[in-house]
């Protein structure tokens, strides 16, 4: 999720839109923003190329770049587990 902020977008350093580019986002820029559920959804993503990454129809080259990609989502969902804000709750003394 993008929470477009101009003077942040990475996207914007690739050409010179004014205006939200989705299709260049850059996975490290400032403007992005996830939730559990966003990181949940990477990490299924990451286990389903896995998954057909250890299938035999697959070529060793391409289940390298399934690996490569599966092992870029989980990063990314650990870093989102790492740096999340979270509610703490009241503890009661």
């Amino acid at each position: 999720m993008c929470v477009y902020n101009r003077d942040k977008a990475l996207c914007h350093r690739l050409g010179t839109s004014n205006t939200l580019t989705l299709d260049r986002c850059v996975s490290a820029c400032a403007n992005i923003a996830r939730t559990n559920r966003h990181a949940a959804q990477l990490r299924a993503e990451a286990e389903h190329l896995e998954k057909q990454a250890a299938s035999e129809m697959v070529t060793e080259p391409l289940a390298d770049r399934f690996r490569q990609r599966a092992d870029t989502l989980r990063d990314l969902a650990d870093q989102h587990h790492h740096n999340r804000i979270a509610n703490q709750e009241k503890t009661t003394t």
